[in-house]
């Protein structure tokens, strides 16, 4: 019994932390004001505010890029840019350049990721968010579908792309685009 209960009292202690870790991002991206951000009413918040201007001509070149090509979004999403890798952490994953957080309508760039091709990249997830449903995109669409036409539709200049999972995405979205499908229509 006694051996039950600290099992029990371990798996909520864990489950608390774990639920806590999720709450405090959650709270993060709901209001980075209190992280460290100003945001301003453009839908553009940035650690450096004397950065906004940069970081709003990128916001716009992805916003104006993507629907140019792939068609209108009804909401554009909030972008939290930051300038430091401190920042980068407490906010989304530092390794990458940016990262579209799925049903949030929100998008964080890293201190790596102020990029015109990275900031259309997670602005087109935006768009497959909008046209195929968060959770579809996140959960049950192909991966190499929803990162493969990330890679290739933000006109990603790089050859090869330093994850080699994402380098086989973007090469099964071209196989299969080349094949004669439409990018509109998921596969099944």
């Amino acid at each position: 019994m006694k051996h039950k209960l600290i099992t029990v009292f371990a798996a909520l202690t864990l489950g608390g932390l774990l639920t806590g870790c999720a709450v405090s991002q959650v709270g993060r991206l709901a209001v980075p004001q209190a992280s460290g951000l100003t945001c301003f009413p453009s839908g553009v918040c940035v650690e450096d505010p004397a950065r906004i201007g940069e970081a709003t001509a990128l916001r716009d070149d992805a916003l104006s890029f993507v629907q140019g090509k792939m068609g209108r979004m009804s909401v554009t999403p909030r972008l939290l840019f930051c300038a430091t890798k401190g920042c980068s952490e407490k906010f989304g994953n530092p390794k990458v350049g940016a990262q579209y957080f799925w049903g949030t309508n929100q998008i964080v760039v890293s201190d790596t990721g102020w990029v015109k091709f990275i900031v259309r990249h997670e602005m087109i997830h935006h768009w497959q968010a909008e046209k195929f449903g968060a959770a579809e995109s996140a959960k049950t669409l192909p991966q190499w579908y929803v990162e493969g036409m990330a890679y290739e539709f933000s006109n990603d200049p790089r050859k090869t792309i330093p994850n080699p999972a994402a380098q086989k995405q973007r090469a099964r979205f071209r196989a299969w685009l080349a094949a004669g499908n439409n990018w509109r229509v998921p596969p099944k």
